[in-house]
C-alpha cells in the first residue's frame, strides 16, 4: 500500500496535464496531496500512537481509502475536491504505514526484514505501474483512480487478515515516554525526506521523459514496470549491506549513483540511454529505503521513531512532485538533473550526524 501513490504519480501527473487545463505546478500539487496526508499521519505516532490492532486499523482506514479513490475517479475535474480526497487518502495510508513499520522495527533483525518487505512492495509496485499505465490508457484519469480503488481494496483486506502476536501487541500497551529529539534523530529524518524528495524529482516526470523520446504510456509503462521488478533485489541488498557494514557507506554510494543516474536520464537522446540511466536512479532508491527505515528504527526501543519516520520519509514524494512541477514550469525538464545532484550533496552532508553512533553493524547475519 505504501507504493500505491508512487506507482500512480508519474502516470497521473502526465495524464492530468492532457485531460485538464491545469499547468505543471497544479498537477504536481494534486499528485503530491496523498504524500502530504501521509506526512501528517506521522503526528499520530509522535503525540500518541494508536493502540488498536492492525485489523481494526485496516478496516477503518482501508475502507475509507477505497471510498476516497472511487470519489476521486468520478470527481477528479473538481480540483479542490480532488485535493481533499487525495490528502485524506494519504492520511489513511500513512496511518497503516506507521503501524506496520513500528512492528517491523521491534522485530528481530529489522534491517533485513525491512529489506525483504520493501522488496515485496517494489515487486507489487512494478505490477501497479503496468496496471496504472494500462488503466489510464484505456479510461484516462478516471481509470487511474478506479485502478487505485481496486488495489486499495485488495491491500486493505490483506492487512485486515493479519493477526499480531502477543509480544507485538505488548508494544501497543507501552506507556509512551517523551521521545529523545536529538541532532541525530532530526538528521536521520531530514536526510530520508531529502533523499526521497531529490531522487523523486525525475520520477515524477518519468513518463514525460519517455514521451519526449517517442515512447507511449503502455510501452514505457511495461518497460519501467520490468525495471522496477528487477530493482526489488536492491531492497534486500540494501538491508543486507546495512546489517553487514553499517548504514554510512552504503548510503553514500547510493547517493552518488542516484545523481549520476538521473543526469543520464534527463540528458538521454535515445530510449536505450533513458533506460540505462534509470537503472542506477531507480535501484539507488530501492537500495536506500530499507536502510533509512532501519536507521530510524534504531532511535528507540519501541519503534516509535520508525512509526514517525516511515510516513515522513515517504512524504518526500510529495515534495518531489511539488518541487519538480515548479522546476519544470520555470526552468524546464533539463534542470531536474542539477537539482537532484544538489539534493544528493545535502544528503551526504547529513550522513555523518545521522550515523554518528550506528556505524558499527547491528547484525552480522549473512
Amino acid at each position: 500500500m505504501s507504493t500505491l501513490f508512487s506507482a500512480l504519480q508519474p502516470v497521473l501527473l502526465t495524464r492530468l496535464l492532457e485531460e485538464t487545463t491545469w499547468d505543471a505546478a497544479m498537477a504536481g500539487v494534486v499528485v503530491a496531496a496523498p504524500f502530504l496526508g501521509i506526512a501528517l499521519s506521522s503526528l499520530l505516532f509522535f503525540m500518541r500512537p494508536p493502540r488498536a490492532s492492525l485489523r481494526k486499523l485496516a478496516l477503518v482506514f482501508g475502507g475509507a481509502l477505497v471510498l476516497l479513490e472511487l470519489l476521486s475517479a468520478y470527481l477528479f475535474e473538481y480540483r479542490l475536491l480532488l485535493l481533499g480526497f487525495q490528502f485524506v487518502a494519504g492520511f489513511c495510508v500513512g496511518a497503516l504505514m506507521a503501524a506496520t513499520s513500528r512492528l517491523v522495527a521491534v522485530s528481530d533483525d529489522p534491517d533485513q526484514s525491512f529489506g525483504f518487505i520493501d522488496m515485496s512492495a517494489v515487486i507489487l509496485m512494478s505490477a501497479m505501474v503496468v496496471g496504472a499505465g494500462a488503466a489510464v490508457a484505456a479510461a484516462g484519469v478516471m481509470g487511474g483512480y478506479g485502478f487505485a480503488a481496486l488495489v486499495a481494496l485488495l491491500y486493505a483486506s490483506a492487512i485486515a487478515s493479519y493477526r499480531e502476536s502477543p509480544s507485538l501487541m505488548a508494544h501497543h500497551d507501552h506507556q509512551p515516554e517523551p521521545l529523545d529529539v536529538s541532532v541525530r534523530s532530526l538528521a536521520v529524518i531530514a536526510m530520508g525526506i531529502l533523499f526521497v524528495t531529490s531522487s523523486g524529482l525525475g520520477f515524477a516526470f518519468m513518463f514525460s521523459f519517455a514521451a519526449r523520446l517517442g515512447l507511449g504510456y503502455e510501452q514505457a509503462g511495461s518497460k519501467i514496470g520490468l525495471l522496477l521488478l528487477a530493482s526489488a533485489l536492491a531492497c534486500q541488498l540494501g538491508g543486507w549491506c546495512s546489517a553487514r557494514f553499517g548504514p554510512r557507506f552504503p548510503l553514500l554510494g547510493a547517493f552518488v549513483a542516484c545523481a549520476v543516474g538521473w543526469w543520464i536520464v534527463v540528458h538521454a537522446q535515445s530510449p536505450a540511454m533513458f533506460f540505462v540511466g534509470l537503472v542506477p536512479a531507480v535501484f539507488s532508491l530501492q537500495f536506500n529505503f530499507p536502510i533509512l527505515l532501519a536507521l530510524s528504527g534504531s532511535l528507540d526501543a519501541h519503534g516509535r521513531w520508525a512509526g514517525i519516520a516511515a510516513p515522513l520519509i515517504t512524504s518526500g514524494f510529495a515534495w518531489a512532485a511539488i518541487l519538480s512541477g515548479q522546476v519544470v514550469q520555470y526552468r524546464g525538464l533539463e534542470a531536474l538533473a542539477g537539482v537532484t545532484a544538489v539534493g544528493m550533496l545535502l544528503c551526504a552532508a547529513l550522513l555523518w550526524p545521522a550515523t554518528s553512533s550506528t556505524q558499527t553493524p547491528v547484525s552480522t547475519a549473512a
